[in-house]
Parts: structure tokens; C-alpha cells; sequence
């Protein structure tokens, strides 16, 4: 894809560019996937492209490894679905069974978003990562690209990332991902630091729980005929509706 050559800007030999066949997944016994698994590979994607390899040798920076993390490489990947609605799903799979951390590109249709994951040495099997936390953007329409869009993207460049090592090259793309989350809410986009992200990930978890109650108060008011219980529920509304205008206008 296009776009990810365009904003990553990675030197040459780290381009791959090999379709991955999904029974790399589906037939390797060492994964040994769950028959519901095997069902989101068969049904909603349609191919997985190795497109990049980040390895410390190529870009002249160290790996890096302590008692809880391990960053060897990191791999670029990009996976077309059929459903935009399985996006996560399909995620999980990806980012459980490769053991390095990835940027994944997930495409369906004329969309893209990117999705990252923190990765923690197993406790029990340490060979082994396994998933503490899953980081998504929304859907990015690749032929209407907004500003705000284009300047996130944009910052994924390589010459834009600290290179200390693997984790500070890989901890600088979880950090664009999360700064992104919070600009949805901003005219602009720009890149937080640590210290401002946790700030703003307190607000945003905030927001979204009062979100999920309008909406769960939305189906019910739908739902109900008595009008003295309608009205009790549109005041609800209006009150967590200004609980949120009140956390937007907190965030850094």
C-alpha cells in the first residue's frame, strides 16, 4: 500500500514485500489456533503482506531487553479484511501469534487504521510475549485524508523517531497512536508527552464510560412509552452531555 511507504519513510533494506499465506496461522501446529480462530482467518481476511522488517542491524541501533520486555525486531504489517467490524478480531490473532511487536495496517475498502500492541514477556514461558494492551485508531479514509489525518501519519517517519533502541523506536509509535486517540477531540494533532498521554487517557476513559451510558439511556428511552420516564431520560442525557463538555475542555 502506498501510504505506508509514503509516511514511514523506512530505508529500503528493510522492505520485505512478501504476502504471507494464512496457513502460516491456520496450519501451524505450534500455534495450534482454536476452531473460532481459524474461522476469522478463513472468513473476513482476505491476505496478510509482510511489508517491512525494523532490525537493529539495518538501522544501527541496539535491541533491547529487560526482566519484562523484549524488542529484537519489529515487524510492519498490513492485513486486508472483508468487514470493517472485524478489525479487532482479526487484531488479536495477528498480534498474539507473531512474537515481535508490530504496526499493523488493517485496510478494508478505501480504509485504513493501525494498531499496536504492548507486549510483555510471559511470566511462565519466557520465550514467549503476551498481550497486555491493544491500541487502535479509528478508520482513516485513504482518498479523503484530513489534515489533522495527514500530520499523524506524517509522524510516523523514521527520521522523526527516537532511535535509542528498539523499545524507544516502537514506544515512539504507541505514543503517535495514543496522541492521535486524544486529538479527536483537538482542532490539530499533535505528539504528547508520557506524562500529558496519561493525563488525557484518565479523561478520555472517562468520557467514553458516560458515552456508553447515553447510549445504553438511547435505547431505552427508544424503547419505553411512559412519558414521564421518557423525560427523566433526556435529562440524564443532558446531564452526562455536559459532564463531557466539561472533561474535553480538560484535556491538555
Amino acid at each position: 500500500m502506498d501510504i505506508i511507504y509514503k509516511y514511514l519513510n523506512l530505508p529500503k533494506r528493510c522492505y520485505v514485500n512478501s504476502k504471507m499465506p494464512k496457513k502460516v496461522f491456520t496450519d501451524n501446529p505450534t500455534f495450534d489456533l482454536r476452531k473460532e480462530e481459524k474461522s476469522v482467518i478463513k472468513k473476513y481476511i482476505e491476505g496478510i503482506y509482510f511489508e517491512y522488517s525494523l532490525k537493529p542491524q539495518i538501522l544501527n541501533i541496539s535491541r533491547y531487553e529487560d526482566e519484562n520486555i523484549r524488542y529484537e525486531e519489529i515487524e510492519i504489517i498490513r492485513v486486508k479484511i472483508s468487514e470493517e467490524s472485524k478489525y479487532k478480531k482479526v487484531c488479536e490473532l495477528i498480534q498474539k501469534y507473531i512474537q515481535y511487536p508490530i504496526l499493523l495496517f488493517v485496510e478494508c475498502n478505501s480504509s485504513i487504521l493501525l494498531n499496536t500492541a504492548i507486549k510483555k514477556i510471559n511470566k511462565i514461558e519466557k520465550e514467549k510475549l503476551s498481550i497486555e494492551e491493544m491500541l487502535y485508531t479509528d478508520w482513516i479514509k485513504i482518498d479523503n485524508i484530513s489534515s489533522k489525518e495527514s500530520a499523524f501519519l506524517s509522524s510516523f517517519s523514521i527520521d522523526k523517531q527516537v532511535l535509542n533502541n528498539m523499545f524507544t523506536l516502537y514506544e515512539g509509535y504507541i505514543n503517535i497512536i495514543k496522541s492521535f486517540e486524544i486529538s479527536k477531540y483537538k482542532d490539530e494533532f499533535e505528539i504528547k508527552s508520557s506524562d500529558e498521554i496519561s493525563n488525557d487517557s484518565e479523561i478520555l476513559n472517562k468520557i467514553n464510560e458516560l458515552e456508553n451510558e447515553i447510549e445504553v439511556l438511547r435505547k431505552n428511552l427508544k424503547k419505553e412509552s411512559n412519558m414521564g420516564t421518557k423525560v427523566e431520560f433526556n435529562v440524564k442525557i443532558k446531564k452526562l452531555q455536559k459532564k463531557i463538555i466539561e472533561l474535553k475542555s480538560n484535556l491538555i
